[in-house]
């Protein structure tokens, strides 16, 4: 934060009293007396007091202070931010690498990255990368008890969402993925020792999420612990192999990973990749696309040991050569190095050189100038005349850098296009500013509070990012339960293909992850709950006659629609809402359903098996329960009207 409003400190004491004074009569009628000697007044006076104080310090705060506030809400300084994206195989160029390219190709990080037909901005890959020509032959997905799915077809469609580990996604599900090398010198060419530390990049693209926030933020995830784990099977061999980089978020989000193969001794030719998740998903991943050999960039360059020669005066100072200087926020901009007698010295950046002493090492730096200044010979070292003063940082154009979907590549050392970006590359933009900021400190402040009350637990809930929380209620205790200090919250998962599953979707590790995220911010001595809807599940049995000239499968049709609107257990985004805890099921509103669909001439029989498929007129639903009617176990018969019968 590099500035507040000109002058907060307008407010005095008196005005804030007499603000107050004047609020009154409107907020509180029956309050007639206003003078000094009223407690309420008293009680003005003194949190008019206090709010002029605060005014006072806001308006005349250090740099370092409003830095150090800025930090207590997560806020700090940044530069301009990179673009990312993906790059895969064209399938429609047949003269694209991927089609005829027989030798496995190592990427360095500084390899040029432009679009077709523009020099400008450039990409850069985001590692040394193993680049393999070959082909997907299998993608298989395992479970424990033996069942396999081949995922291979839609995989190679693409466009279909897809379980990659199955509907469940436990911790024993395996994705086994068989690649085929197309050279004959295997996975890392003729020369193994030119991919030594070089990363061999998955693809992945997700299926949008079908419920709350979809992503943590714009920009990916760098490094950090995947919740996968990787093992290369080729032959007898298994290596784990150690995943370097997960910007997919364990496969929920689209990005890529990076595997190291290093510990990998021999260069096979066939081999097969298994990804587990050894603490399991939070949620069953779905996906559109898996495929090797993309290629991850991001727009910018990096410049090492740029060279200026000090001039040995106090207060010396000199700009970057090249402008938009790229840092995450807790990263230190740049690197410098003084050439003096006894070496190469890293010196260090400070907020202010006129803290130090003569002897310290330590410039300033303006990052948005790209400015570096040195000491006075008093507060922090001069640089030697003529001394050599080597700067390494990295650069970027920002939101210029943003590139729509489904352009053309091309990649320094490929002659030709060498692939696509089906979905855009995106989050280059500018460094924040302060007004940018503060409106930041704002939102966080009125969102990022304590979940004080049940609105505030339930809105979090449906914020949190990538775990499908549809609907989410905190009941309300009876009144002769103890307070005990918990918090129940009851949270329901998103139905993406609009039915409802087999099994139900709310598993024990979804449940834990959102009590885990949310548990921070509940006040102290408060404990959090988060459990599933206590289902009710029934089947439906019924025999209706279609009106004369009406074909029975279409009439079963939308008896079938019309049953699952009414009892969606989660909002479609049709006009009818989702059904409220605790409402129990009657034989008389189904039959009253059903009459409403269009070609239904009446209701012959109907039946609601509950428990055991023993009929009852009600399906009982407990307070804090939702019924869950399985239409696959139910026997819905539409008949064709009789000759002469009545309605």
């Amino acid at each position: 934060m590099t500035a507040l409003a000109p002058d907060l400190f307008q407010r005095r004491f008196k005005d804030l009293v007499d603000m107050g004074r004047a609020r009154l009569p409107s907020l509180a009628p029956d309050w007639t007396d206003h003078n000094a000697h009223d407690p309420g007044i008293t009680l003005m006076e003194l949190l008019a007091w206090v709010a002029e104080a605060q005014l006072y310090s806001l308006s005349r705060l250090r740099r370092d202070e409003r830095v150090a506030y800025a930090a207590l809400l997560g806020i700090a300084g940044a530069g301009t931010r990179g673009a990312r994206g993906l790059i895969w195989r064209d399938r429609q160029d047949a003269r694209s690498p991927a089609a005829t390219f027989a030798e496995s190709v190592v990427l360095s990080a500084d390899a040029v990255v432009n679009v077709v037909g523009a020099e400008t901005p450039t990409f850069r890959p985001t590692g040394k990368l193993l680049w393999v020509p070959g082909r997907l032959t299998k993608l298989e997905a395992r479970g424990p008890g033996g069942h396999t799915r081949d995922h291979t077809a839609v995989n190679e469609r693409g466009g279909a969402a897809f379980p990659p580990f199955g509907e469940s996604a436990g911790r024993r599900d395996v994705l086994a993925l068989t690649f085929r090398c197309r050279g004959e010198a295997g996975l890392f060419g003729a020369r193994r020792q030119d991919a030594k530390g070089a990363r061999w990049a998955v693809g992945i693209r997700a299926a949008l999420p079908g419920g709350g926030a979809a992503t943590e933020g714009a920009a990916p995830r760098r490094g950090g612990r995947s919740p996968l784990a990787a093992t290369m099977v080729a032959g007898d061999e298994r290596v784990p192999l150690n995943i370097v980089s997960d910007s997919t978020d364990g496969m929920l989000t689209t990005g890529a990973l990076l595997l190291d193969l290093d510990a990998v001794t021999g260069s096979p030719q066939e081999l097969t990749i298994e990804f587990t998740s050894p603490d399991g998903f939070a949620r069953p991943p779905r996906v559109v696309q898996i495929e090797p050999n993309v290629l991850p960039v991001e727009q910018g360059r990096s410049i090492s040991r740029e060279l200026h020669l000090a001039n040995g005066m106090p207060d010396w100072s000199f700009e970057l050569d090249a402008p938009g200087l790229r840092f995450a926020a807790g990263e230190e901009p740049l690197a410098l190095e003084v050439a003096e007698a006894a070496g190469l010295n890293a010196w260090e950046r400070r907020d202010r050189v006129i803290d130090h002493g003569p002897d310290e090492g330590v410039y300033e730096l303006d990052a948005s100038a790209g400015r570096v200044t040195f000491g006075n010979g008093v507060d922090g070292r001069i640089p030697a005349r003529d001394a050599q003063v080597l700067v390494s940082y990295s650069v970027s154009d920002g939101d210029q850098g943003n590139v729509a979907r489904n352009r053309t590549w091309k990649v320094a050392g490929f002659e030709g296009a060498f692939g696509v970006n089906p979905d855009p590359v995106t989050g280059g933009a500018a460094p924040p500013g302060w007004i940018d900021q503060r409106r930041e400190a704002r939102r966080r402040t009125r969102e990022e509070h304590a979940l004080a009350s049940s609105a505030d637990v339930v809105a979090a809930a449906r914020g949190l990012p990538l775990l499908e929380v549809a609907r989410a209620w905190v009941p309300l205790p009876p009144d002769s339960a103890p307070r005990a200090g918990v918090v129940t919250l009851v949270a329901m998962r998103s139905r993406p293909s609009g039915e409802e599953p087999e099994s139900v979707p709310e598993t024990q590790r979804w449940l834990e992850a959102i009590r885990r995220r949310l548990a921070p911010r509940m006040p102290l001595g408060t404990r959090l709950v988060v459990a599933a809807p206590r289902y009710v599940a029934f089947s439906i049995d019924a025999t209706l006659e279609a009106q004369p000239g009406r074909y029975p499968a279409k009439v079963r049709e939308g008896v079938i629609a019309a049953l699952r609107e009414r009892l969606a257990l989660v909002s479609s985004g049709e006009a009818m809402p989702p059904r409220r805890p605790g409402v129990p099921v009657t034989r008389r509103d189904v039959t009253a359903w059903m009459r409403a669909v269009d070609g239904v001439r009446r209701v012959v029989e109907l039946r609601l098996l509950g428990r055991g498929r023993r009929a009852v007129d009600e399906i009982a639903v407990p307070r804090s329960g939702l019924p869950r009617c399985d239409v696959g176990a139910s026997n819905i018969e539409v008949k064709r009207a009789t000759p002469g019968s009545r309605p």
